[in-house]
């Protein structure tokens, strides 16, 4: 939790919110409070108007590269970033501007409402939550809606291909392109926060009045195994590798951490629920705010590992991007990963792999790969073995089981070794 305060260049205006970065061009987006600078005049006895209005917001980029900071649109109302990310804005008339691999686009035609929530989604589409209805849009297409049910927690899977709404008495699966049926899993208590696994083949609900959470299984589309939790939860997030959960209590400011592998309660931490924080760091630390300060905690044993004094007001975005160059000083005195690797049949206990992350969805594991690859690491996904193994995202393979584990304590966040049985 140390700053490094020549990592990025650039100076920002008041910020309200951060959307997100786009790790590939190194942009980082941000809202800013609009400037109306239109003249405003009132006749002399006129009565003040009282009439509340909606909070306005400017889009910027700042180009973490160059420092070069850019308006991308004006009078927003919302924002999100896509999982390609592709950035959506929708202003208060409804329109919709979209960035993706530096280029700004205008949508031709407006979405047929504001929305309440809305997902970026694959292939540069956009799903919006605007009850009674469910839109799916794009640039280049008019915009497709569905029935949805009204006053529903919407949830979507990282790459849009599915989404999850709350009713009365269980979790709705709808398909925002039409190509399946809707299905229905019914469940004992009334949902009240929904939140996909990262690899989407599962879903955690939180339940209104029953301590614990139910987990869904979207391809069997049925109930299965839940977390066992004290009271019930009433906000859940995950970490995005899927091995931390945590849920805020519907009573008090704290935060329960679960160890998902095996549905294990580590215990709990005093702490304020913010849009931001808390959240677990691609390192696998938990990192809390707790008065002024924001703590980085161990998420396996909750032992403090690092504080930053002060940092409880500022606004935080975790993200395994690194400066150009960042990952040189942590190998420096061994080579990067790419010069330590070795083929497969070398070494007496070879071949061994790093591994970072496994999923059984196919696309995200390439992109972690994509990344990995493009901060100069010799990252690669290894297929599924057998029906039950998932797409193995890894570095290596390297002719010691010591050799990959001193490569993978040095990258920074969990990391498992991985030898092939023969």
């Amino acid at each position: 939790m140390a700053e490094v305060p020549t990592a990025i260049r650039g100076k920002l205006p008041p910020v309200e919110r951060v959307i997100g970065l786009d790790v590939e061009t190194e942009f980082l987006y941000v809202t800013t409070p609009s400037k109306d600078s239109t003249p405003k005049k009132k006749p002399p006895r006129a009565k003040p108007d009282t009439t509340p209005t909606a909070p306005k917001s400017d889009v910027l980029a700042l180009d973490l590269g160059s420092a070069r900071i850019d308006t991308v649109a004006s009078g927003i109302e919302k924002a999100t970033l896509g999982p390609d990310g592709t950035l959506y804005t929708v202003d208060a008339k409804r329109r919709v501007v979209s960035v993706a691999r530096r280029v700004r686009v205008a949508w031709p035609q407006a979405l047929p409402g504001v929305p309440i929530q809305m997902f970026g989604a694959a292939d540069q589409r956009l799903v919006v939550a605007d009850p009674p209805a469910l839109v799916t849009a794009a640039a280049d297409q008019p915009a497709t809606s569905r029935p949805l049910p009204t006053g529903s927690d919407v949830a979507s899977t990282r790459w849009g291909d599915l989404v999850a709404v709350a009713t009365d008495s269980g979790v709705l699966l709808m398909d925002p392109l039409g190509r399946r049926d809707p299905g229905f899993v019914s469940l004992a208590d009334h949902p009240r926060a929904l939140v996909f696994s990262p690899s989407g083949h599962r879903i955690y609900v939180a339940r209104r009045t029953q301590p614990g959470l139910a987990a869904i299984d979207r391809y069997e589309r049925e109930e299965i195994d839940g977390i066992a939790l004290p009271l019930p939860a009433a906000i859940i997030r995950l970490d995005p590798l899927g091995r931390w959960l945590l849920a805020k209590p519907n009573i008090g400011d704290s935060v329960w951490v679960v160890d998902l592998p095996v549905k294990r309660l580590v215990g709990a931490l005093a702490c304020a629920w913010r849009p931001d924080l808390p959240a677990i760091a691609p390192d696998g630390a938990l990192l809390v705010r707790q008065g002024d300060d924001v703590i980085a905690y161990r998420a396996d044993s909750l032992t403090a590992a690092g504080r930053v004094k002060g940092g409880g007001s500022d606004l935080w975005i975790l993200t395994g991007w690194r400066p150009r160059g960042g990952y040189r000083g942590a190998f420096a005195d061994g080579g990067t990963p790419g010069d330590q690797v070795a083929a497969d049949t070398a070494g007496p206990e070879g071949p061994m792999y790093v591994q970072v992350s496994t999923s059984q969805n196919e696309a995200w594991s390439s992109e972690m790969a994509q990344q990995l690859s493009r901060a100069g690491l010799a990252a690669r996904v290894l297929p599924p073995r057998n029906p039950d193994d998932g797409f193995r995202v890894v570095l290596g393979p390297y002719p010691t089981r010591a050799q990959a584990e001193a490569i993978g304590r040095k990258l920074g966040r969990p990391f498992w070794i991985y030898q092939p049985t023969p």
